[in-house]
């Protein structure tokens, strides 16, 4: 009951700031039941299960002040609610708050003070998904579980790069500027004074000898050709002094026709800080901090029908050290069945391979997920 009042407490302030000379307040969100079935090649695979029901409300709450006609500054929050059936780890739903300060000048660029991803992964344009299912920092492990990334309250683990993206503090508290457009080019920086998060991928459990912080730099490209759009971007993130990550991405636009595809790699550049070879303690195996050296590459296409879309998604990751392996395919589609309500249809398969060959460290399974969501 306490989670939900912070929310709630956000969007009352809100309300009455509103209502002062000059403010603009903007809510909205998507919120959705989700009823998938699925089925794995072996009953005694990773923590499988036959059908699973979710909840989940994704939205955001904006506040906007003029000081020109070129300048404003806005006090932002985003929120996720997810309730997951027979879900152990959350077993009051899994809720999420992320506050945030933005400038907004358009001339000078934007700048963004709170907890937001890095520039990197909002301006990357690798492979996109049309559902909250997604390809980048998939959900698909709410229906068919991976043998290399666990989240929970007492288990943390991710052993294969969750993205093309470059997500390493998740959205821990940072500071990120991003440049006006320069001819066809934006330019984004930012700066996380502790990345340590379980919503991204540095563990607060890997035992780093530096302080934890990170520094990410990326660019990105429109180009008008004469078919279509093609959008590029480029991305590199230094992490602890020791992690580095580049990322690269492509998009190309033509009507209704979208066509995306990126890719990612991940090294340490030094002995101070090496891969978790071993267990560190009973929450935590081998190799659970294993993406730190790896690649990831996706595409996806998709076409917009106009109240119909669909899209197809495949994201390949793996790790350099061991055998940690992971194939996704999300096909998607969505219905929009009137201003507020939209349909979907998801078929999704996952090939998890995890550090030993048996069943119980390995998964493969393909799941089907409907679901209703009302848009507000």
């Amino acid at each position: 009951m306490k989670r939900i009042l912070i929310p709630l407490g956000l969007m009352t302030i809100a309300a009455e700031v509103s209502e002062a000379k000059d403010w603009t307040l903007s809510q909205s969100g998507i919120a959705g039941i989700y009823y998938g079935v699925m089925e794995t090649k072996e009953d005694n695979n990773l923590d499988n299960m036959a059908n699973r029901l979710v909840f989940r409300a994704d939205g955001k709450i904006s506040g906007y002040y003029p000081f020109s006609q070129q300048t404003k500054i806005g006090l932002n929050a985003d929120y996720t609610i997810v309730m997951r059936q027979h879900d152990k780890d959350y077993e009051q739903g899994d809720w999420r708050f992320y506050p945030y300060a933005h400038v907004f000048d358009e001339k000078k660029g934007q700048l963004t003070v709170g907890y937001t991803y890095n520039a990197a992964r909002i301006m990357h344009v690798g492979a996109q998904d049309i559902t909250w299912v997604g390809i980048q920092d998939s959900n698909i492990s709410y229906f068919l579980s991976s043998a290399n990334w666990s989240n929970g309250q007492k288990k943390t683990k991710f052993a294969t790069p969750k993205s093309t993206t470059i997500l390493d503090d998740g959205r821990a508290f940072k500071l990120s500027y991003f440049t006006p457009e320069m001819g066809n080019t934006i330019l984004g920086f930012s700066y996380t004074p502790d990345n340590a998060s379980r919503r991204g991928m540095t563990s607060r459990y890997t035992n780093y000898e530096t302080t934890q912080d990170g520094y990410t730099a990326s660019m990105q490209n429109h180009w008008n050709l004469p078919y279509g759009e093609l959008y590029t971007s480029t991305g590199y993130g230094l992490y602890n002094r020791t992690d580095n990550v580049w990322s690269g991405g492509m998009r190309w636009i033509y009507k209704g026709l979208k066509i995306s595809g990126g890719y990612k790699k991940s090294w340490i550049d030094s002995h101070k800080n090496p891969i978790s070879t071993t267990a560190q303690n009973e929450h935590l195996p081998a190799y659970f901090d294993n993406y730190r050296e790896g690649h990831a590459w996706d595409f996806s296409i998709g076409y917009d029908f106009g109240k119909f879309e669909s899209n197809l998604a495949y994201l390949h990751t793996e790790a350099e050290n061991t055998r940690h392996r992971d194939d996704i395919w999300v096909q998607s589609n969505k219905y929009q069945l009137n201003k507020y309500v939209e349909l979907y249809w998801v078929n999704a398969y996952r090939n998890s391979k995890g550090y030993a060959r048996a069943s119980n460290n390995n998964n493969k399974g393909y799941a089907i997920i409907t679901g209703i969501a009302l848009k507000y």
